[in-house]
């Protein structure tokens, strides 16, 4: 297989917080920075929903627009999902379906759904590792484990 790296930046501004039984909504963007190609090679936004089921249940649903550079094609894109954490948040298991569409230009193994599986470890709040196996978006049908890490950085006290 071929090895590659990247990173890939993501900010989310919360719209409408979530609560059990009430839908929140967000607006979410990413830059995919290829360190091989020294090239930005991605960008995606995202208007992610959330339905929390219970304290630690919750679905997600979310559609978008990504920018693919190195195919110089455009998709919209579509995820659903659920969350299932334990109830003091350190693990959470994570399940998604997702995809890209809107684009007959490509072969159809490129807007063929996706799916992946994963296991968060979050033992502080600001900071998290996920581990996650699934199958990838970019057409050549090869199944990853992708390894990520997150830092949240909170809005400041007023």
């Amino acid at each position: 297989g071929a090895w590659d790296s990247a990173a890939t930046p993501k900010f989310k501004v919360n719209l409408v917080s979530s609560a059990i039984g009430k839908p929140g909504v967000a607006v979410t963007g990413t830059v995919t920075y290829d360190f091989i190609s020294n090239d930005v090679t991605a960008v995606n936004l995202t208007v992610p929903v959330t339905l929390r089921l219970s304290d630690v249940v919750r679905i997600n649903v979310n559609g978008g627009w990504m920018l693919d550079r190195s195919a110089d094609r455009q998709y919209l894109t579509y995820g659903l999902g659920v969350d299932w954490r334990t109830p003091d948040n350190v693990w959470t298991l994570t399940a998604e379906l997702f995809g890209q569409a809107a684009n007959t230009a490509v072969p159809v193994s490129v807007t063929q759904p996706r799916y992946q599986i994963g296991l968060r470890w979050r033992p502080v709040d600001r900071w998290n590792v996920d581990f996650i196996y699934g199958r990838n978006i970019t057409g050549e049908n090869a199944n990853w484990f992708t390894v990520a890490t997150v830092m949240r950085f909170p809005p400041r006290d007023e």
